[in-house]
C-alpha cells in the first residue's frame, strides 16, 4: 500500500466517522449556513472590499484582493483539474444535504478562499479583534466542508498550506518593497 493510498483510506474513515456519528440536525443547520456564506468567495470578496474601503487597512485589502485571486486561478482553474480527485460523497456513496457539486475536491475553494484573505489579515492586522473573527470564520467555514462530505481532510490541509504560503509569499515582497512596515 502506498503512502497516498494510505492517506486516502483515513480520510475516507474521517468522512465516514463524521458522516455517521457526529452529524445532527442543529450542527447540519450550522454548517450548511457557514458553508453557503463561503460560496464563491462571496464574503471574502467583501471582506476585502471593506479592508480596501477602509484607509487604515486600504494596503492589507489590495494584499488580500490580489492573493485571493491568485490562489482562486492556481487552486480552482489549475490544480483542481489537474489533481482530479472526486469528491467524498461520490467516492464513498453518501447522501448529502446541500447540492452536489461538478468539479473536483482537491484543493478546496472555500478552504483556500478563506484562509488566503485570513493569513493576510493575521500577517499584517495587529488588533486582534479584527484578525480574530476573520480567522475563526475561515476555520468554520473551512470545517463545514468536511463536514457535509463535500472534502476531505487533505483536500482543506492542501488548500491551507497553499493559502500560507501564497499569503507568507506575498506579505515578504509587500515588505520588501515597502508596502507595508510592521506598524502596519
Amino acid at each position: 500500500m502506498t503512502i497516498f493510498n494510505t492517506i486516502n483510506k483515513i480520510d475516507q474513515n474521517i468522512i465516514l466517522y463524521i458522516s455517521e456519528h457526529l452529524r445532527t440536525p442543529v450542527l447540519d443547520s450550522i454548517m450548511v449556513f457557514f458553508s453557503r456564506i463561503g460560496n464563491a468567495g462571496l464574503i471574502w470578496i467583501v471582506i476585502c472590499i471593506l479592508l480596501v474601503a477602509s484607509k487604515k487597512y486600504r494596503t492589507v485589502g489590495i494584499i488580500a484582493t490580489t492573493v485571493l485571486i491568485t490562489n482562486i486561478i492556481l487552486g480552482e482553474l489549475i490544480l483542481k483539474n489537474a489533481i482530479g480527485r472526486i469528491r467524498p460523497y461520490d467516492a464513498l456513496g453518501l447522501d448529502i444535504i446541500i447540492d452536489k457539486l461538478n468539479s473536483f475536491s482537491m484543493p478546496s475553494g472555500h478552504a483556500i478562499s478563506s484562509f488566503s484573505v485570513a493569513f493576510i489579515v493575521v500577517f499584517l492586522v495587529k488588533e486582534w479583534k479584527v484578525y480574530l473573527p476573520i480567522l475563526i470564520l475561515a476555520i468554520v467555514i473551512t470545517l463545514s466542508r468536511v463536514y457535509l462530505s463535500v472534502h476531505y481532510p487533505t483536500d482543506v490541509l492542501l488548500s491551507i498550506i497553499i493559502a500560507f504560503i501564497v499569503s507568507f509569499t506575498a506579505t515578504r515582497i509587500a515588505r520588501a518593497k515597502g508596502l507595508i512596515t510592521d506598524k502596519s
